[in-house]
């Protein structure tokens, strides 16, 4: 058995930070293969993997390729023709379709990155691409930019919460921050009536109406929804929603197929965001992959809800199907 080096921790050592860092160096620029990497530093493979892995979900590895694929490119200028959209992006579907939303998130913290200017208000819903997507967003200091959360906060804090999303996000752009203090859902109409009148969220969509770039992601009503594993939804509330005809919801509001409201007490029940509100922001950003949010997508460009989509081809070519459009 080989024995530590110099700068190696000893093996089944805790993972602290340096040699978090020092493990991502080896294996993301000087391109060693993780077995080679476990060798130098005198762990096993099986700790490495885990260690870049907890790298990249942490935020330490942020990854960027700026080499164009020609059948992104492609489908990029037919979703923008086809849904006159500003703009298109379509990065490589995934070889695991678990890996949507990193893949996805990672393009759109490339996008925010370049998108967001000096002084300006950024709303944001929630999600796992969100999350990942903070990988990728260039830090900066002094830029003067506001972070405003669109959704209302879920009572099990995960780091998919709106609360942590939107507080990842302004900690990396060192800007200010604000939250809709209340829960995502609550029990009446009359609770969510006083939520939004109270001082705190008056505020917020106050702010809210200030926004000049804002990151939305969408909610699929498919079996394995996110939604669900989240506690936002339950089968039953699943079912309901899909037998009142909604495709999925967009910063917390339940569409239809046509991108309008469905009639169900789930929408009068929700803290965000107004949808008109949402619809006057001048640049509104939909990131979203995966087949199974075609639906959901599709329903959002046709009502315009969104002026520029960020997906993958699996989602891009089911949206581009002549039967589906």
């Amino acid at each position: 058995m080989k024995k530590p080096g110099k700068n190696r921790p000893a093996a089944g050592a805790g993972t602290d930070d340096a040699t978090a860092a020092r493990v991502s160096w080896y294996h993301y620029k000087e391109g060693l293969t993780q077995q080679q990497v476990a060798d130098r530093v005198g762990l096993s493979r099986a700790t490495v993997n885990k260690i870049i892995s907890d790298a990249r979900a942490k935020g330490m590895v942020r990854i960027t390729i700026d080499s164009p694929l020609s059948p992104c490119l492609e489908l990029e200028n037919r979703l923008t023709e086809t849904f006159g959209l500003e703009e298109a992006i379509v990065v490589p579907a995934p070889g695991r379709e678990d890996d949507t939303y990193f893949v996805v998130g990672q393009a759109t913290g490339d996008y925010v990155s370049r998108a967001l200017g000096t002084g300006e208000v950024l709303g944001m819903t929630w999600g796992s691409t969100l999350h990942f997507a903070a990988q990728t967003l260039e830090p900066r200091t002094g830029a003067k930019n506001t972070v405003v959360s669109l959704s209302g906060g879920l009572s099990k804090s995960t780091v998919i919460n709106p609360y942590d999303n939107a507080s990842m996000f302004a900690r990396i752009l060192d800007a200010e921050c604000y939250y809709m203090t209340a829960p995502m859902m609550v029990e009446s109409r009359d609770v969510k009536d006083a939520m939004l009148a109270s001082s705190s969220i008056a505020a917020v969509l106050e702010i809210a109406g200030k926004i000049d770039l804002a990151l939305l992601t969408t909610v699929d009503l498919s079996p394995g929804s996110k939604s669900m594993e989240y506690g936002v939804l339950t089968e039953e509330l699943r079912t309901s929603l899909l037998n009142a005809g909604s495709v999925g919801n967009v910063c917390d509001h339940y569409i239809d197929a046509n991108g309008d409201l469905v009639d169900h007490p789930v929408n009068d029940l929700t803290v965000s965001v107004p949808l008109d509100l949402v619809r006057r922001i001048p640049r509104r950003v939909i990131a979203g992959g995966g087949a199974y949010k075609a639906d959901i997508l599709r329903a959002c460009l046709k009502a315009g809800i969104c002026t520029v989509l960020i997906t993958e081809e699996g989602a891009a070519n089911a949206l581009l199907e002549p039967d589906a459009q």
